[in-house]
């Protein structure tokens, strides 16, 4: 009897050894793991204004309109005959930033002086408030090799922007081409005429964006 007592003990043991060493081997040692992180690479470019171009062309076709006006003394109402004009000319580009993550076109800012924008005297000085309001901003974002989705602010307001747009590198710079369309009366521009007046009133901005790395 003690004989087997001491054969039952000993397969008991091994089989107790087998079970811890397979316990060990299936266990990860997670205390010793280590994850490496891969951080993104990150590049800033700034705006060549020397290289950039931006054009503009606004088209207006406003119906016959009553406006209020001072004669001799008196406010009287002036009819005016339907207007059709088209205008154009060159945008001066200030200033503007661009961001790359991973080589891949994160972030594009461009910022307009609106001097330039020289149209039709709706204010005395001009369509646009330069003096209170002499830049405006484009952001872009969610850029493709077609489009990008564009935040214009002008005068303190902000609207979304559908862009066209293409982008290449050469030499080390981003080159961005597009246009995008400005419904004026989307803005607070217009101080004498409402959307019933307008059949149009455009501004379509076509612009070539250089950007140098830092």
């Amino acid at each position: 009897m003690k004989k087997s007592f001491m054969v039952f003990c000993t397969i008991g043991l091994l089989f107790s050894s087998c079970a811890e060493n397979t316990s060990d081997n299936s266990t990860p040692k997670s205390d010793n793991q280590t994850v490496e992180e891969i951080e993104a690479i990150v590049a800033e470019y700034t705006l060549n204004p020397n290289k950039s171009s931006a054009d503009w062309e606004r088209t207006l076709d406003q119906k016959p309109t009553k406006q209020k006006t001072k004669l001799f003394g008196q406010i009287v109402d002036i009819e005016l005959g339907a207007v059709k004009l088209n205008s154009n000319g060159s945008a001066t580009l200030k200033d503007g930033e661009l961001t790359t993550t991973d080589e891949a076109l994160t972030k594009a800012t461009v910022i307009f002086d609106m001097a330039s924008f020289k149209i039709a005297k709706e204010k005395g000085n001009g369509l646009f408030d330069i003096k209170k309001h002499p830049n405006s901003t484009l952001i872009l974002t969610e850029i493709t090799d077609s489009k990008a989705n564009g935040e214009l602010t002008i005068e303190n307001t902000s609207k979304k922007m559908n862009v066209t747009i293409s982008s290449t590198k050469e030499n080390g710079e981003h080159i961005l081409s597009g246009s995008f369309v400005v419904n004026t009366l989307d803005f607070p521009l217009r101080d004498k005429v409402t959307a019933k007046d307008i059949n149009k009133d455009e501004i379509k901005v076509t612009f070539t964006l250089v950007y140098n790395q830092n």
